[in-house]
């Protein structure tokens, strides 16, 4: 079900207006947001909103299909093209096979999921060199921003705070929330969640008290993302609190540990699950969508010992190949739904571990 979240007049002005800074948006721009209008990164982010609002044109697209979209940036000189990673990554496979002219896109602007260094690179190759990244939620739209001037050197990061807004990240407590000053060091090392306060933002919800009190405290949304962030305030997301496992008493984000499996030239993509473990309580186990058919998992298991954002506890212990993964309408990994299926799939043998296990 969608969250039953307040969103006035002066949202509404505040959200076109922080899109129309932020691409810049123009009356002579055509967008073509590729996530679904529900959504309000699809409404907000080049959808109906901040576009009609400016003037310019939309192009409507009942089902995603790449090749389309690439199509219709050619028929039709589309100016920005708006979607999740999943998306972007699908854009460019399919460019790759068959290239258009998409030298009318003025950008390119992805959400709803963190974008991976590698993959933002890629896509600046292939599909086009202004790429950006607005990370947020549907409480607050997007609060950090991730310009083409932030690449190559901050590709990976969320951005930092969009204008109007104020981004934190603050230490985490099992019992209460913690304030705005409580930040953890800007050395994009130590683990906090982010907060924002923004004109952009709902302070409520319809129908869900006990959500709100654990959301909202004096002015400031917490998200429930975890993140680091370094001296310039450039923001990196490393999962949800939800989504955090433990395994013998060491913190695992299974977005890091993904970056790292989908950094092999054979994966597509990864998404990483704890399943139950007598000794460590959880242990850390991927699902693998493979881009190469001779993948083994012994080759995973060897990228993973020799990756540096990889420490000993982090390495998945087993592994399973699958065709796709459980993802939202807007592409986000559900995390949820594999951790329940790994439970029991790892027991009954589905998954498989390497040679050098241990």
């Amino acid at each position: 079900m969608p969250k039953g979240v307040p969103l006035n007049g002066m949202i509404e002005i505040f959200s076109a207006h922080d899109v129309i800074m932020h691409f810049p948006l123009g009356p002579e721009d055509r967008t073509l947001n590729m996530t679904p209008w529900f959504h309000r990164g699809g409404l907000y982010s080049g959808g109906p909103n901040p576009t009609f609002y400016i003037g310019g044109q939309v192009v409507p697209l009942r089902t995603f299909d790449p090749d389309r979209v690439l199509d219709l940036v050619e028929e039709l000189g589309l100016t920005f093209l708006i979607g999740a990673p999943t998306n972007l990554a699908l854009l460019a496979t399919a460019q790759e096979q068959r290239a258009r002219d998409l030298s009318t896109l003025r950008g390119i602007v992805t959400m709803g999921a963190p974008l991976e260094r590698d993959a933002a690179l890629r896509y600046q190759t292939v599909l086009n060199p202004r790429i950006f990244n607005g990370y947020g939620s549907t409480e607050g739209f997007w609060n950090t921003f991730l310009r083409p001037s932030d690449l190559p050197d901050h590709a990976g990061t969320a951005g930092r705070a969009c204008t109007d807004d104020d981004v934190r990240v603050v230490h985490v407590y099992p019992d209460r929330l913690a304030d705005p000053g409580d930040v953890v060091t800007r050395d994009n090392q130590e683990v906090g969640e982010v907060i924002v306060r923004s004109p952009k933002c709902s302070n409520a919800y319809f129908d869900s008290p006990d959500q709100e009190k654990a959301k909202f405290r004096n002015g400031w949304l917490h998200i429930g993302d975890l993140a680091t962030w370094d001296a310039g305030e450039f923001v990196t997301i490393v999962g949800r609190k939800d989504d955090m496992l433990v395994s013998g008493g060491e913190n695992v984000h299974p977005v890091q540990v993904e970056e790292a499996l989908n950094q092999h030239p054979g994966v597509q993509d990864s998404l990483v699950v704890g399943v139950p473990d007598d000794r460590w309580g959880r242990i850390v186990v991927a699902y693998i969508v493979a881009s190469d058919p001779t993948l083994t998992i012994d080759a995973l298991d060897e990228h993973c010992r020799a990756h540096h954002l990889l420490s000993s506890f982090k390495r998945p212990r087993a592994y399973r190949f699958v065709d796709s993964l459980p993802v939202s309408a807007t592409g986000k990994k559900l995390h949820y739904k594999a951790t329940a299926a790994a439970a029991s799939e790892f027991t009954d043998g589905r998954f498989t571990t390497p040679t050098a296990s241990g």
